[in-house]
């Protein structure tokens, strides 16, 4: 009995800025140690917004008390990635993180209630589910492949269904929106918003609309930067991105495969080849120094500076409670 197999589009992405990137986060499973303040900041700001939507939905709520229960979770979730609590956080640590402190983050969050109460306290607005996994086909003649991920947000406004995506950028320009344009055109075309378009009509069918990106600016001294980003697709767009994935796993599994087949013992990895115009994007690859060391990394142990971290969808979205049975080489 072939067993199910998922893709998210952390997976899918990392295939396509570099297979030879792929291979080392989600084959031999190495990251980077230390953390990262701006992933860090993104989802203790996640963890916020939940709190925010679910209280200010109830729409009975003193909007203090909302701010306040949901820094507490923000820093409930900084501390759990191992960031400095705000009080025991001296001035040279403040200095590095910049606006990306607990501080700066309630200073948003007044502003931030203060500006979505008119929609979130609306008649119109109807708050369906927070933190939503899926998992829907990709193909209809493979019915063990599926697309999954986590819908931030859906909710239904004025009789369609939405899906709120929450994105904090320190993209920042003078004028309004404060936000650079090269921020902004980034969510179309953008495969994940595509793919959670997708899924939304997958589960919620012709009352599904599009998504709203919730874009929220990290600044020192600029804390009222909220825009709605709305993203809506045409069924034959949603069909193109439909096409490219499959064909970007296609691609994926057969470097599975090859790499199933042996290739310890030659002097460079014939699968999973390296993207070498990509090596200095994203502000540098992490793995640029092994690609540079090793032609075939096959056989060797983590290095200096790297941890062993598995990245499971399946494990990360919980979908063995909707279900799912996960894949023997996830």
């Amino acid at each position: 009995m072939t067993k199910d197999r998922f893709y998210d589009n952390t997976r899918v992405s990392a295939y396509k800025r570099c297979p030879r990137y792929f291979y080392y986060r989600h084959i031999k499973d190495w990251a980077r140690e230390g953390t990262s303040p701006p992933l860090v900041f993104g989802s203790s700001w996640h963890e916020a917004m939940d709190v925010v939507w679910e209280l200010l939905s109830q729409n009975k709520h003193d909007h203090e008390d909302v701010a306040k229960a949901a820094w507490l979770k923000f820093n409930d979730k900084w501390t759990e990635e191992g960031m400095t609590p705000w009080e025991e956080m001296d001035g040279e640590e403040q200095r590095r993180l910049g606006a990306r402190t607990p501080m700066v983050a309630l200073e948003m969050l007044y502003e931030y209630i203060d500006q979505r109460q008119k929609i979130l306290c609306s008649e119109d607005f109807e708050l369906i589910s927070i933190e939503q996994p899926f998992a829907v086909p990709l193909d209809p003649t493979d019915e063990s492949l599926f697309y999954v991920g986590r819908l931030d947000k859906v909710f239904r406004w004025r009789g369609k269904v939405l899906g709120g995506e929450h994105k904090t950028t320190s993209s920042y320009k003078r004028g309004e929106p404060p936000f650079r344009s090269s921020f902004l055109d980034s969510f179309s075309p953008n495969s994940q918003v595509d793919g959670y378009i997708h899924a939304l009509h997958m589960l919620y069918g012709e009352d599904a609309k599009g998504i709203w990106v919730d874009a929220a600016l990290v600044h020192k001294t600029e804390h009222s930067g909220f825009a709605w980003v709305p993203v809506e697709r045409q069924f034959s767009q949603l069909d193109s991105w439909l096409n490219e994935t499959l064909t970007w796993i296609e691609k994926l599994e057969n470097d599975k495969t090859l790499l199933q087949e042996g290739s310890g013992d030659k002097s460079y990895l014939p699968s999973f080849p390296k993207n070498t115009n990509n090596c200095m994007d994203y502000a540098g690859c992490p793995y640029l120094e092994l690609c540079k060391m090793w032609p075939n990394p096959e056989n060797k142990d983590t290095p200096l500076g790297y941890k062993e971290e598995h990245w499971s969808p399946f494990e990360k979205l919980e979908l063995a409670k909707l279900g799912y049975e996960e894949e023997e080489d996830a």
